[in-house]
Parts: structure tokens; sequence; C-alpha cells
């Protein structure tokens, strides 16, 4: 792809589009499995629908055999496909890179970015916050079903979550899922004012121009990103920090970086090979750290084979990407409360039938909640939150622009 100056580029991503679809889909489907009702799992009931009983009977002589090789199976498909959160990751560091990509930073703009975000995703994750608490009481007074979350209600406990910081203050979360909003806001930060020393700092390219040039952007976020891949990431006491991945949100912001010019398909390249090291040298987190760095390389073929408005624009995945945000926030107390209230109802011990009903009437009734916070909450926070952008932010004529 040749860089930006002189190619423009889609006004929107539909194949990021339908990589958010694809990462939030796979994160209910987890959340469906991982938190079903026990000692029963739905997933592995599927075992004994017939064309699978004849399937296994072709491989497998002995039924138990099969049944306990198909169980484990499924058990490590379910568990791989968490992965959509590093995808989102990805898919975050790539989309903030493209909207900065023009910005002038200073202290003003650095605050206007952030109250941007704000605007964007407090609405429909506070929401949610009320949907969840809901979801408590009418589980607990109405239904006597479990609670979507564990532990007691309290003021420091809300005050912590509406302010992203349940994590770092060891709250337990409300929801499976909104850690990684806290993850985001902090990355936010660090993306701005990284943008900001690597535009001051270093000299430019073209001084009229506010892109940073590819020295400044190796030597401003480079180090911090291999720190993250080869020490952060090996500790558990920093998941709830942006350190443990900003080698994630790196990896997206060098995807864009190298497909607008700013740097070049050698360093990313080089970045890659780096990471492919990492993946053979380490086993912990490796299954992540391969998933982040094929939605990279994933993107980075889109972008330079112009692909990137064409692949992946099937309508019902568009549909997906778009609800995308409200769907990863929304799913898990709406799956939460008709999971659980559908097995209480055929007594802990529903058929396959009735397994399969509950599970799928919940993420039907997931997508219609998702989409209903979409059109109420979120498109609308959206569109306060473009108007909100500063139309002094140096554009280049003729360029279309996204919505971030």
């Amino acid at each position: 792809m040749k860089p930006e100056s002189s190619r423009s580029v889609p006004s929107r991503f539909v194949f990021i589009d339908g990589l958010r679809g694809l990462a939030a889909l796979s994160i209910v489907l987890f959340h469906l499995w991982w938190y079903e009702p026990n000692p029963t799992s739905a997933f592995s009931m599927v075992v004994h629908l017939p064309v699978i009983q004849q399937l296994l009977r072709w491989y497998e002589p002995d039924p138990g055999a099969a049944i306990s090789l198909t169980n484990r199976g499924i058990e490590e498909v379910m568990l791989k496909i968490r992965g959509g959160v590093q995808v989102l990751l990805v898919i975050s560091g790539f989309v903030i890179a493209y909207t900065l990509r023009n910005t002038w930073m200073n202290p003003r703009e650095v605050l206007l970015f952030l109250a941007r975000r704000l605007v964007r995703l407090v609405p429909a994750y506070w929401t949610t916050l009320g949907v969840v608490i809901l979801v408590d009481m009418v589980s607990q007074q109405i239904g006597g079903l479990p609670s979507p979350f564990e532990g007691s209600i309290s003021l420091a406990r809300i005050s912590a979550h509406l302010t992203f910081l349940q994590d770092i203050f060891g709250h337990e979360s409300f929801s499976a899922g909104i850690w990684t909003l806290c993850i985001e806001m902090q990355f936010y930060l660090v993306a701005v004012l990284g943008w900001l020393i690597a535009q001051r700092a270093f000299r430019r390219p073209q001084v009229n121009e506010p892109r940073p040039s590819a020295r400044a952007i190796y030597s401003v976020f480079a180090p911090f990103a291999f720190i993250s891949l080869f020490y952060w990431r090996g500790m558990d006491s920093t998941e709830s920090l942006v350190i443990h991945f900003l080698w994630m949100f790196f990896l997206g912001m060098a995807t864009w970086w190298t497909l607008d010019g700013t740097i070049s398909l050698v360093a990313f390249g080089l970045i890659a090979g780096i990471a492919t090291v990492e993946l053979v040298l380490f086993e912990k987190n490796q299954f992540e750290n391969l998933v982040a760095l094929s939605t990279a390389l994933a993107i980075l073929v889109a972008g330079r084979q112009q692909k990137l408005d064409q692949w992946l624009n099937w309508p019902w995945l568009q549909y997906l990407g778009r609800i995308s945000y409200s769907l990863y926030l929304i799913h898990f107390p709406v799956c939460h409360l008709l999971v659980s209230a559908g097995w209480k109802f055929f007594s802990h011990s529903p058929t396959l039938t009735q397994a399969m009903f509950i599970l799928i009437g919940s993420l039907v009734a997931s997508l219609l909640a998702a989409h209903a916070m979409y059109q109420l909450v979120e498109f609308p926070s959206a569109r306060w939150a473009a108007r909100m952008k500063n139309t002094n932010a140096a554009l280049p004529v003729g360029k279309p622009t996204l919505i971030a």
C-alpha cells in the first residue's frame, strides 16, 4: 500500500468491522460455554447428536473413548476462541493509530481526544453496569438464581467500576469481559502521550505535517512494546495494567504505520520476526501472542492488497461488527439470566434439545439486546463524539475520514 499522501484510505474499514464481528461472536460463545451451569456441559452434549455419533463410530469404535476424545476437543476449541480478545486489542491499536494520524498533539488535544473516547464508550459501559446490577436483583430477589458476579455491591465497588479502576483497586468485576475496557482507557492515554512525544521530541519528515518520523516511532513506542512482549506479559501482577497488553496494541499501530508509509515494510517484517522468535522461545501466552500476530498480518495483507474495504463484506458479519461493542458488553448479563433460568426450569437436567434451545435462545437474545443498545445508546454516543472532533486538526484535503 502506498503512503497515505499518495493514495486515499477507505471511508470505512470493512475488513476491520468483519474481524470485530467474528471476535465478538467468539467471545460470546466462549462465555456461554465457560459460565454455563455445572455439572452439565451443553456444548459437550453435542456429541450425542446422531450425526456426531455416526462420525465418532467411524473414527473411534469404542463409544466411551470417542465421547471422551470429543469432549476434550470441544474444550480445546472453546478455550481457543477466547482469543477474540487479542483480535480486538490489535484492532484497537490499528484504529487509534489511524485516528491520530493527522492530529497535532498538545495538552488541549490530549484532553479533547480522551473526552471523545469517554463520550463514545462510557454510556454503553455504564448502561451495562446498570443491567448487570438489575440482573443481580432479579436473580436473587425474584428468581432464586445465582448472581452474575461474586461478592456484594458497595459504593466503593460501583465507583471503581464507573471510573474503570476496579481491577487496579482489587474489586471483582461485575461482568465478564469488561476488564478490557479498563486496559483500553489506559492505552488511550499511553497512545496520545506517546504521539505527542514523537511529534515534539524528534524532527519530523515534513515540519508542516503532524506525522512523526520512523525514528521517533521506534524510539517512543518500540522499546516498551518489546519489554511488554518479553517481560511484562509473563507477569501475572501486570494483568490489570496496559503494559501487559502493550505489545498487542503496538502490533496494531505498527500495521497502520506500515500501510501509511510511516515505517517501512522491512521494519514491520523485523517486528514480526522478533514476535516469531518469542513464540519459539517462550510457552507462556503463546497462543494469545500468535493470535495477535496473525491478526496484524491479516490486516497488513488486506491493506497492501487494497482490500480493507472489500474483504469480509458479508451483511450478517458487518452487522455483527457494527454492534460488536454493544454485544461484547451486554451479552454476559443476558446470557447469565436466561441460561440460569432455563437450567432451573428444567430442574438442572435439560435434555439435549432443551439445552440447545436454552443456549441458542440466549445467543439470539444477546444479539437483540446488543442491537437495542446500539440503537438507543451506542450510536447516539458515537454521533456525539464525532461532533466533538476538533475541526481545526490538520486533515488532508479531499481525503475521507473514519469515525473511530
